[in-house]
């Protein structure tokens, strides 16, 4: 009888772990390394909705500033119902931070409703404490990636990916930041608000895109095809180093800097959707 509940305990055991490894190989119905990329994308999707509202106080009209509000709004919305379908398994941290993220997003869509110029402190501070809080989900999400994958003895490479797909998908965000701190510095100075700290930034963040830039081209992960986009990126941060002093003088014009900006955020989703797929 003894020797049953022993053997009963064991076989209980073992059934425990696979039952444990089947729940944590992944997040929810999706992997870590795709999770890991729809919630980068938040951060982006926060940076280009401020950046476009932004846009439309300065004076800027059309179907396609629209389009683009509309969609980033309606595509943070499902990004979000999806991360929080799958996070039944999650962390307590991961489930929180997407309470929060819901929270913060419901006072952000608040504030962009007062389309008032005076109204722009609260766009940016919101939108700031939005990023933050994405920004600390994707983190979440790659830390309970490498502590299954430590429990399941899983390869460091695959770590590495999620990692990858973190520092690449960040890109997306940085360059609607950019723009939209570009937009900010000239709004600011065209009210009459203290501009330094907006405009300084904007220096700030293209140091941190170019640093990040040159951490991705030597990446061990890289195809071929990975390369050639990373090529695309470096020739039009090669348009704005060219001109980098009015760029930083804020003196080139806006529809430039907002169409290389969107043309490196759409590679970048491409090359994030890349190392997704590896």
């Amino acid at each position: 009888m003894k020797k049953l509940t022993t053997l009963s305990f064991y076989l209980l055991s073992i059934l425990a772990v696979f039952d444990l490894s089947a729940q944590n190989t992944s997040y929810g119905k999706i992997s870590f390394k795709k999770a890991t990329n729809i919630s980068g994308k938040q951060r982006m999707l926060s940076q280009r909705i401020a950046k476009v509202h932004l846009i439309r106080l300065a004076g800027a009209s059309g179907s396609e500033l629209s389009s683009e509000f509309t969609s980033s709004i309606q595509l943070f919305q499902r990004n979000l119902a999806i991360l929080k379908a799958n996070s039944e398994n999650s962390s307590a941290k991961v489930k929180t931070l997407i309470k929060k993220e819901n929270n913060l997003f419901e006072q952000f869509k608040e504030v962009l409703r007062n389309r008032n110029l005076a109204n722009v402190n609260a766009i940016m501070e919101t939108s700031n404490l939005l990023l933050k809080t994405c920004h600390a989900l994707v983190l979440a999400i790659e830390e309970d990636s490498k502590y299954n994958k430590e429990f399941l003895n899983e390869e460091e490479s695959e770590q590495s990916k999620v990692t990858t797909i973190n520092l690449s998908g960040k890109q997306r965000m940085l360059s609607q930041r950019l723009c939209l701190y570009y937009v900010a510095c000239r709004l600011y100075r065209k009210e009459k608000l203290n501009s330094k700290g907006m405009c300084d930034k904007v220096e700030e963040i293209y140091g941190e895109m170019n640093n990040s830039l040159n951490n991705l081209l030597i990446s061990d992960l890289n195809t071929f095809s990975i390369e050639g986009n990373i090529g695309k990126v470096l020739s039009l941060f090669e348009d704005i180093e060219n001109n980098k002093r009015d760029f930083f003088n804020n003196k080139l014009p806006l529809t430039n800097i907002m169409s290389k900006t969107n043309k490196i955020t759409s590679l970048y989703n491409v090359i994030t959707g890349q190392y997704t797929s590896l």
